[in-house]
């Protein structure tokens, strides 16, 4: 009998770390094991010593309420499909944890192999995707969110962060005995990943990361004794968003620095005698050139196509109509909408012109810059009057319009688990949106979304259902599940991050080990340094 428990205690163990690895690898590998695990979970049998683990664990009926508040918001839902769907996505949130507390704790040598395998399968994922950015696969990449192979950009960015977080504290932390090896490949997986969630171009990513670090590293600063050491941190530190706050001005003093319009240096005819279409009221720039002036759309066509298979009047690879496409390519690139400015595109200009790449710098696949270059460009096409259709952020605004005027309506028990999708569609048809029917999307808020579905005082009880448990487990001083859940509720303010399988499970998992799995202290003052004691022998704490 033993024997059979040990056995199904180590395939419960090597599941969550195929699940672990399985996460920024493989969605459909992450539902199967979820199903092993509970199949594992039947066969070990021994109910009556799971029911008292789970008897005993209070933190987790806390917990287990989020899940049921959304049971209950079911009772005034008319839209009973979608509401069954919304549980079924929120089911690993409450399965995975339910697991781990009724099969026992990990110790921590344990949940380090799980973390450590995780960090490996994150950087195994992102070379993957410098692979395909590159070229070195047969992979299609039309826009940089196509750059994450295996799952969608902003998640796998999401665990990118948790990689580098993890790897932080494992780099710096007291074992009993030095890895060499394993310090390396943390630290590699400190330097590296931040480079990869720029070439990935992950705004949120980086965002997150940034404003994690400076809350850490102010606790640290908090933590030197010497005070000249402290001020000469604090400094270092400042300049974290100092930098961030220079380049981003920079970004849009580049991007707003027109070219000087003057309509007498403006020529009304190519070379080749044919008319200029000159719009000088149209104030539509690309990398400070003016789009509409100097356009001859009947040397455009005849020239285009014949160095081009793709019609002149047709549409690009990615579905945009390649004349303007094609003017405002030409455009980044300071020439002429004419044939003297076709003939001065090379092979790769071309080719990037029918992929639908509008500008040349959006072929710079390892910078950052493109991409909050494009982030201005939507704003500034939307103040031109332009439709918010086909931009990504600027539709956030009226998501989030949407979203709020939703839950101020039903602020007292919401609209119900299943009519979330309803009130949506209900208000962008009521207020004659401008969004085309594909585009009218959720809030992407999971705050205003927990709003919506269950009202004010079911978003405050879902809030204390996550919260209170990590009092209730005295692990306010847990380094990992502070940063889990520093990341997580970042990501929420522009995420309806529990809202889809990925981020279900990722929360489900990381709760589940952080809350209901062996403590990870990260600070203490001792006689000026940094260390934690436990009277577990697996405990090891950051200096």
């Amino acid at each position: 009998m033993r024997r059979n428990s040990e056995l199904h205690r180590s395939i419960y163990f090597y599941l969550v770390v195929l699940l672990a690895a399985s996460l920024p690898l493989s969605i459909y590998a992450s539902s199967f094991l979820q199903f092993v695990l509970g199949f594992n979970w039947l066969l070990e049998g021994d109910f009556r010593k799971k029911w008292q683990r789970l008897r005993q664990e209070k933190a987790f009926w806390i917990y287990g309420s989020f899940y049921a508040l959304h049971i209950i918001g079911m009772l005034w839902s008319s839209d009973l499909a979608y509401g069954l769907q919304d549980l079924k996505i929120k089911l690993p949130m409450i399965i995975i944890p339910f697991i781990v507390v009724t099969s026992g704790h990990f110790s921590k040598s344990e949940l380090r192999a799980i973390l450590t395998v995780f960090i490996a399968a994150c950087i195994a994922g992102s070379f993957v995707s410098v692979l395909a950015i590159t070229g070195l696969l047969p992979v299609e990449i039309n826009d940089f969110r196509d750059a994450s192979i295996f799952i969608g950009h902003i998640r796998f960015a999401l665990m990118i962060v948790l990689s580098i977080l993890f790897s932080v504290y494992f780099l710096f932390s007291k074992t009993e005995e030095e890895n060499r090896h394993m310090r390396l490949f943390y630290l590699f997986a400190i330097v590296w990943l931040p480079v990869f969630l720029i070439l990935l171009r992950s705004l949120s990513g980086i965002v997150i990361i940034v404003i994690v670090t400076l809350f850490l590293s102010l606790n640290f600063v908090g933590n030197i004794p010497d005070r000249t050491g402290r001020f000469m941190v604090s400094v270092v530190i400042l300049f974290i968003p100092l930098f961030a706050i220079i380049y981003v001005g920079n970004s849009i003093n580049r991007f707003y620095n027109f070219e000087e319009l003057n309509p007498e240096e403006i020529d009304s005819y190519t070379v080749n005698g044919n008319p200029y279409v000159n719009h000088l009221d149209n104030r539509e720039t690309e990398n400070g050139h003016y789009v509409w002036i100097h356009v001859c759309p009947e040397e455009l066509e005849k020239e285009w196509n014949k160095l081009s298979d793709i019609d002149y009047m047709g549409k690009a690879e990615n579905g945009d109509i390649l004349r303007f496409t094609l003017i405002r390519y030409l455009t980044s690139r300071g020439l002429r909408k004419d044939s003297a400015g076709i003939q001065q595109l090379d092979s790769t200009d071309i080719a990037a012109i029918e992929k639908g790449i509008a500008n040349h710098i959006f072929l710079r696949k390892f910078a950052l810059y493109p991409r909050i270059y494009e982030v201005i460009w939507e704003f500034d096409r939307f103040k031109l009057g332009y439709s918010a259709n086909d931009k990504s952020l600027v539709q956030r605004y009226f998501y989030l319009k949407a979203g709020a005027h939703i839950a101020l309506e039903n602020m007292l028990i919401g609209v119900g688990t299943g009519d979330v999708r309803k009130s949506f569609e209900k208000y962008y048809d009521e207020v004659d949106s401008q969004l085309r029917l594909e585009r009218r999307r959720r809030a992407h808020n999971q705050y205003l979304s927990l709003a919506i579905a269950l009202g004010i005082p079911g978003f405050v009880l879902c809030m204390l259902s996550l919260v209170l448990p990590v009092f209730v487990k005295k692990r306010w001083r847990s380094y990992m599940l502070l940063v889990f859940i520093l990341t997580m509720g970042l990501s929420m303010l522009d995420e309806d991050t529990l809202e889809n399988t990925p981020g279900v499970v990722i929360f489900g998992l990381f709760y589940a080990l952080f809350v209901f799995g062996p403590d990870w202290k990260w600070k203490t003052r001792a006689s000026g340094s940094a260390v934690d004691e436990n009277n577990s022998n697996e405990e090891e704490d950051v200096q």
